[in-house]
């Protein structure tokens, strides 16, 4: 019997009015909120206490855009209904087929904690199938005005329980909350 039971955490960051990027996949707003020596936001901490990393095909396709793979030794599962992208980093598997089948196994088989980091599409569907645990996000002080919203038309429900907050002197705030049910 398995001692640790992982948790699944949504750790992402969102304008004020609740869009994780621009129309066109653009997260140039985010550039001057970077970590940086003075603050890392708790990344760090909270890098360290993940051992798998889950991502949509886009958000793929827009992280191998930053140059260096920022999620190192991290087993990462990119998930996706088309063919595999051209450039493939270490330590990624492509999935495809039915999503909540395939994190339900993956919780059985591993012990750390898991980071879903994005896109819209996946934490729709990881909200739908019960998936996520955890939410910690980070609101940024802009509004866009329209883009890709962070919880895009989830189709029911979902209660949060308030787990803690911070305020950064940039203005940007981590709200920490845990789903409820």
């Amino acid at each position: 019997m398995k001692e640790n039971n992982p948790v699944i955490k949504l750790y992402i960051a969102c304008s004020l009015d609740g869009f994780i990027a621009r129309e066109n996949g653009n997260i140039d707003w985010l550039t001057e909120y970077e970590n940086s020596s003075e603050t890392d936001y708790g990344y760090s901490e909270f890098y360290s206490s993940i051992g798998t990393v889950l991502m949509g095909r886009k958000t793929y396709e827009q992280v191998l855009g930053f140059g260096v793979w920022p999620y190192g030794e991290k087993k990462t599962y990119v998930f996706t209904r088309q063919n595999e992208p051209l450039r493939r980093e270490r330590n990624i598997e492509f999935v495809s087929g039915d999503v909540g089948k395939f994190v339900r196994r993956l919780k059985e088989n591993t012990d750390e904690d898991i980071w879903l980091v994005g896109g819209s599409q996946l934490i729709r569907a990881f909200l739908e199938e019960d998936l996520v645990q955890d939410l910690i996000i980070f609101v940024v002080p802009v509004i866009l005005g329209g883009g890709i919203p962070l919880f895009n038309r989830i189709g029911k429900e979902v209660r949060l329980r308030m787990i803690d907050t911070k305020r950064y002197e940039n203005g940007l705030v981590r709200l920490e909350y845990k789903i409820e049910g």
